[in-house]
Order: structure tokens, then sequence, then C-alpha cells
């Protein structure tokens, strides 16, 4: 979490900052200042000077009809491992994404959150919510289960505190539940998610490990319609040992990044 106050007692001006850069979603690329107002919570007044210091170091830039986010916060994104990850998955994900013909995930996971690093869409499977950059709770989702199931010790798993946010009425809606789940996903290799993050929508995932550790994962979406999507197991782990193989995915482990509680 971020600290919000400085010794003052008062919010940072890094803090401010974060809360104007926070207004923009992948729903809301253009704001006005009074939309930045009123997503930040920040005073007019205050939202106005930090919004123009964020224009002045290029971090904000002026556009048609208000404010976007700049092309040095799209440079600074490039920096993480995970940018590294991403691009050391995506010839992986695209010979999936050929095979298949549905939508696929890569994410992370973050403390009791899944971050998705990609994203491959496909006009035959349902749309799915999940944007690149978003945040889901990660025991809604394949992904995030099966980080969950083979972080470090499954340790992970501790860190959900109830109640849990829950998505649909199929949302697990314990943290003893999402803990027996981990026993049988560890046993089965995958996990499963049916209707748990959308309605209508089932995927299947398995983990990405590089030396014993679960770094990332990867999922294929598809309607809940469609059957169990057992006979996706097979192509997303040869996908996912393919990742492991990827001459970046030693240092990626080396920078500190794992499945682990944060």
């Amino acid at each position: 979490m971020i600290d919000q106050s400085s010794a003052s007692g008062t919010p940072s001006v890094l803090w401010k900052a974060f809360a104007v850069l926070g207004a923009f979603s992948h729903r809301n690329r253009v704001l006005t200042l009074a939309q930045i107002v009123r997503y930040s919570g920040l005073p007019k007044s205050t939202a106005h000077r930090v919004l123009a210091m964020l224009v002045d170091i290029g971090a904000i830039e002026q556009a048609d009809g208000g404010y976007r986010v700049g092309l040095r916060m799209f440079s600074l994104g490039t920096l993480p491992p995970e940018a590294a990850l991403r691009e050391a998955a995506l010839v992986h994900l695209e010979e999936l994404h050929r095979y298949t013909g549905q939508t696929l995930h890569l994410a992370v996971l973050r403390g009791a959150d899944v971050v998705y690093l990609a994203k491959l869409l496909s006009r035959r499977s349902v749309p799915t919510p999940a944007a690149v950059g978003g945040r889901f709770p990660a025991h809604c989702t394949a992904v995030g289960k099966a980080l969950l199931a083979f972080s470090a010790g499954g340790s992970a798993a501790g860190a959900l505190t109830e109640p849990l946010r829950r998505r649909t009425a199929s949302s697990l809606a314990s943290a003893e539940q999402v803990r027996r789940q981990m026993d049988a996903i560890r046993t089965a290799g995958f996990a499963v998610d049916r209707e748990e993050s959308a309605d209508g929508l089932a995927c299947v995932a398995v983990p990405v490990l590089v030396r014993g550790r679960a770094v990332a994962a990867l999922s294929v979406a598809f309607p809940a319609s469609a059957g169990s999507g057992q006979v996706l197991v097979g192509p997303l782990r040869q996908a996912a040992a393919a990742i492991s193989r990827s001459p970046a995915m030693p240092q990626f482990c080396d920078a500190g990044v794992t499945a682990t509680v944060r």
C-alpha cells in the first residue's frame, strides 16, 4: 500500500501524482480535469497543480478533449522484468493462439491479485473482462488459482483474507474453499475457472515453472457451454514449458520476481 502521508501528516506529492495517474484506465484513456478530480478524489486545485507537474515531465499529455497518459510512462513500463517475460512468452502464445483459436491470457501474481501481462483475443470466444495491466482477485480466475497453488510452498493462498471478493455467484466464497482446491490443482497440474470471473466464461490454466517456482501462468478462455477444457491442458503445458526454457527466464527469476505474496 502506498503511504499517503508525509511527516506532516498530509498526503505526499508522490501519492497525489499516483492518484492522478490512477484515475486513467482502459475504459477512460482520455479524461477531462473534472473527471480526474472525480476519479482521483483530490480537490480541484490540487489535481490541477499535480496535473501541470505531470504534463511538464511528460508523464501526462494533453489530448483532444482532455488529458491522456504520456509516452514517457510507456517507456518506463517496458523496464520491469515482467516486460521481458511478456516478450519471451508472446511467440509461444501466438503459436498456441493459432492452435486453439481461443482467447489467451498471461498473468503474474501480486498479493491476492493477478495482473495480466498479455491477452490474445479470439473472435470465436466469449468476451473476457480481463485487460492487459488489469487486476483480478486471484481466486476468481484459473491463472490466479494456478499461481496460488504453485507459489512457494503454496503459501500464497494464506494471504487471502475474508470476506473474499466475488465476481459472480460461482466465485469461491471462502479462503477454506480456495485452500481445498489448491491440493487438487497441484495434483492435476492445472486449474479451472467455470463462470467464476464472468458468467458464461470458462478458463483452464497452467503455471509457468522456472527452477521449480511459478513465475507466471497462462490460460485459454472458452464458452462454459463448450465443455471441460481438458483437451486444452496438453497444448497449454507445451506452451508453458517452451516459455520456461526461454533464455530470458533465468534473468527474470534472478530479478526476484516469483509467485510469492507481496
